[in-house]
């Protein structure tokens, strides 16, 4: 790993070795079905999708014609988005910033709120999503995490920043609409395969991705079925320092007080692989030319294992627990301590599996339009962790230092030799077990009826029922077990096997574990037996953790909308006004030292959201629009559970609120597009928000003993309805081709856009997530069989919670991507990619008041990837 010079040559031989054993194909093009959009192609005309350039013109024709302010990014033909991951393609989009884990794109950001709606086809899917290192763990908010799904499964993205009232609530920031082909937007049979190698780095592995679509239609026409899949894997490494926190200590003397002081310096390696399985399908029957049926299902499955080693450093919580402290900024950060060492191998498995189901039957006739969908989302994780921890004898003092490191220096002292298992007290070690069953599902029935006068005013009302249930169910065991026990698992991690590409002085040889399910899991769970021979788990119930909600909402609209002129302008126009009444329970137990004693919380409340949208065409490329409304969030499902989770490794407690508000926007747009040519445009916006309620982590610390008997100081996080803030900015964005050079450089072409987001809340902090610039650059050549893509895209630092009334800091970040494509004839195709070209700049990192004062840091590899493409 710490050799780089073996991977030039033999790193692109392997792509090429891979490149000729790839068997790719793609198919011509297909017309974009509008399921689920708001803008629909006429009907019966195809529209072909052939290249960067085509797809570009053909996002920038539904963007001109949508009925609120929203962004497009369209395949460049069946299964090829630009980019292999949903969020890792939304980033280029203007206002979107993008959340990565283990290297790649999981969550997006829409004009600095983290707060969005995803939907398939209008549709919530449900599933579950980890960060890098959560609790037990890590619910992504209300819908799927956008790196559990394929990407080739999707002909386009939308990212809808205004809304409309007859679309769904529940995006505070805004809705990203990820729309699935359908059969019958299909002019001829179709039939693609598409075959990938990606190699990673550091892990030095080269593995598959596979694609394949296929559909065709009977009966003169009437009957369309698709079906279409992807299969991928890989194989990354990420290093990283991490778990710490800055809180207040107490110091006696001169200069003493309280002084926020570091928690942790905890230094990690996670191995990560990931395969992930996607399949979408689709029935579509016109019944007559005004009513057609559509059944279509998408499953997707992504399972992730991860080994993780590490060595940790935990600093005493008394009075004055350092000494020779410097101070900065307020700061301890460089000092002695004496302190707990701890050294860990865990190995962690979460598959996790979404469904979707779905019927739609929709009528057209004489202005009269009725839709009736209904479906069906569940979202499944069966995670288990197990865990062999070794703890040092008594407390092993160390000198630290944050300054002027990329991560902090570490040096011990005395005779403590963390290699050496004698070093080590084995009343201390500990094995444990983890398993946590989540089920998240959802029924959904809405009914839409529209009409439209010979005036051209349309009048639409519907109404839509959603019953929404998650369960989560923990068990966790654990044992203390001897010395000859422990020796068979014990695994020595010499200097160069982590953190290889991050610099600085800290232990980088140390005695680890290298644990295994059986062992771990039999062993912990015959110590720590589940009384309940029905329980889900043979391991102890963890009720600490466990809850079940019950969520039920019902919503209605009513929406106007028409077109005219004013004052010889032409406009298109809508407004209307949805009500949404949400009732929730959720079971939950309060635990009282051993004792745990189920309770039951609720909470309603009713919220109305009225929106406006007009656009006018001032010339017929030159488009103004103006939209008002108010947008809501509701909390994520394991922020609502009041459970209370102890980590007695981590000594740290988590917990949710189901007293939490339903955040509330109230914002305001003026955007314009100016359209110079097919593919072309320049567009900018300014937008205000006025969000009350706004939920984050609070954290603090302090002694429980029911929760700790020991009396250790714990680190407690909770959400709560932190802030009102007010968020103002503006976007612009340029899309052009360089028609106007001479040949072969009218090829060129470029993307820029740029986003200033600025926010405060009630007490002057920034808001959340927000961060306030943000930019992406991509160059683009095509021209003849040849095509290539450089995209640069940067966000600066943003807040990511309060620890004890001071904000932390994800800092700034970019990220350099590039693709060549070459089509060899008609029918092949080959294409070559490159991500995370510059890793350091792309590397994660959070801290207090400045980047000294460093809580974690995660590095992320570089990867490439080689296809070929066939067309049939």
């Amino acid at each position: 790993m710490a050799n780089r010079a073996k991977y030039g040559v033999g790193m692109w031989a392997r792509l090429v070795g891979g490149a000729s054993l790839a068997v790719l194909a793609v198919t011509p093009a297909l017309a974009q079905d509008q399921a689920g959009g708001t803008a629909a192609d006429p009907p019966g005309e195809e529209i072909i999708v052939t290249g960067i350039r085509a797809s570009l013109e053909q996002a920038a024709d539904i963007k001109r014609d949508a009925p609120q302010v929203m962004d497009v990014i369209t395949a460049e033909d069946v299964g090829k988005l630009p980019d292999s991951n949903v969020a890792e393609a939304l980033q280029r989009v203007t206002g979107v910033q993008i959340t990565r884990v283990f290297g790649e794109g999981q969550s997006v950001s829409v004009r600095g709120l983290q707060q969005v709606r995803v939907e398939v086809d209008g549709r919530t899917l449900l599933g579950w999503s980890a960060r890098l290192s959560p609790p037990e763990n890590d619910q992504l908010g209300r819908s799927s995490g956008l790196d559990s799904v394929p990407s080739s499964l999707f002909g386009r993205l939308e990212v809808r920043k205004s809304p409309l009232a007859s679309q769904a609530e529940g995006g505070l920031g805004g809705t990203v609409n990820l729309v699935t082909p359908k059969p019958l937007s299909f002019k001829e049979p179709t039939i693609s395969v598409r075959a990938q190698g990606v190699y990673s780095e550091n892990t030095d592995k080269f593995e598959p991705a596979i694609t394949g679509f296929a559909t065709t239609k009977f009966a003169d026409g009437r009957i369309g079925v698709m079906i279409a899949g992807e299969y991928q894997k890989r194989t990354s490494t990420t290093q990283t320092f991490e778990r710490n926190n800055f809180l207040n200590r107490n110091y006696t003397g001169t200069g003493g007080g309280a002084i926020p002081t570091p928690v942790l310096l905890q230094y990690e390696q996670f191995v990560v692989d990931r395969s992930r399985l996607g399949l979408n399908g689709a029935i579509q029957f016109e019944v007559t030319p005004e009513f057609t049926i559509t059944a279509d299902a998408l499953y997707s499955k992504l399972k992730t294992g991860r080994h993780q080693d590490f060595f940790a450093f935990r600093l005493p919580t008394g009075s004055n627990p350092v000494t020779n402290r410097v101070v900065e900024d307020g700061m301890v950060v460089a000092g002695n301590a004496n302190g707990t060492v701890t050294t860990a191998g865990q190995i962690r498995n979460e598959p996790t599996e979404s469904f979707l189901y779905g019927l739609n039957g929709k009528y057209e006739n004489d202005g009269l339009t009725v839709e009736a969908d209904g479906y069906y989302s569940k979202g499944t994780i069966d995670q288990t962790i197990q865990i062999i921890t070794l703890q040092a004898t008594a407390a092993v003092p160390g000198a630290f230092d944050f300054r002027d490191q990329t991560v902090p220096s570490l040096t011990l002292g005395g005779t403590f030799n963390p290699t050496n298992y004698a070093s080590y007290n084995p009343a201390n070690n500990g094995v444990r077990s983890n398993r946590l069953i989540g089920l998240l599902e959802e029924w959904t029935g809405k009914l839409d009826v529209s009409y439209e006068a010979d005036s051209g005013v349309t009048i639409s009302a519907g109404v839509r029922y959603t019953d929404l249930h998650a369960r989560s169910n923990a068990f966790r065991s654990q044992v203390t077990p001897t010395r000859a026990e422990i020796e068979p698992y014990l695994k020595l991690i010499n200097a160069g096997d982590i953190l290889a590409d991050i610099p600085g002085s800290f232990p980088r040889s140390f005695l680890s574990t290298a644990p295994t399910f059986d062992y771990v899991f039999n062993r912990a769970q015959a110590a720590e037996p589940n009384p309940d021979p029905n329980g889900r788990s043979t391991l102890l119930p963890n009720l600490q953790r466990d809850y079940d909600l019950s969520e039920k909402t019902i919503a209605g609209y009513l929406m106007v909308s028409g077109e005219g002129e004013i004052l010889g302008v032409p406009y298109k126009a809508n407004g209307g006004v949805r009500i949404a009444a949400t009732r929730l329970s959720v079971d939950s137990y309060v635990n009282v030292g051993a004792v745990s004693t189920l309770r039951n919380d609720k909470n309603r409340y009713t919220t109305v959201l009225p929106s406006a949208n007009i656009a006018f065409n001032v010339t017929d490329n030159f488009l103004v629009r103006v939209s008002g409304s108010q947008t809501m969030q509701r909390a994520s499902i394991a922020d609502l559970a009041p459970s209370t989770f102890f980590n007695a490794t981590n000594l740290s407690v988590t917990g949710g609120n189901v007293n939490l508000k339903p955040p509330i926007s109230t914002q305001a747009d003026v955007s314009f597009e100016y359209y110079t040519g097919k593919s072309s445009l320049i567009s900018g916006a300014v937008f205000y928000k006025d969000v009350k309620d706004f939920i984050a982590s609070f954290v603090t610390s302090g002694v429980d003993t029911n929760l700790d008997p020991q009396g250790r100081v714990l680190v407690f996080s909770r959400p709560e309805n932190l802030a009102s803030a007010k968020i103002k900015g503006f976007e612009i964005g340029i899309q052009q081709f360089a028609d106007f050079l001479p040949s072969p450089l009218d090829g060129l072409g470029i993307i820029a856009n740029y986003t200033y987001s600025d926010s405060e809340d009630q007490s002057g902090f920034p808001l959340v997530a927000v961060s306030k610039n943000s930019y992406n650059l991509v160059g683009l050549y095509e021209k003849g069989p040849f095509s290539a893509r450089l995209a640069y895209n940067y966000r600066d630092e943003a807040v990511f919670e309060f620890s004890e009334g001071r904000p932390s800091f994800i800092g700034s970040r970019s990220q350099l991507d590039a693709q060549v494509g070459f089509d060899i004839n008609r029918n092949f195709a080959l294409s070559l990619q490159a991500q995370n070209l510059m890793p350091k700049k792309s590397a994660t990192k959070e801290y207090s008041v400045n980047e000294v004062a460093l809580n974690s840091y995660a590095l992320s590899e570089r990867r490439f990837s080689v296809g070929l493409r066939a067309k049939f």
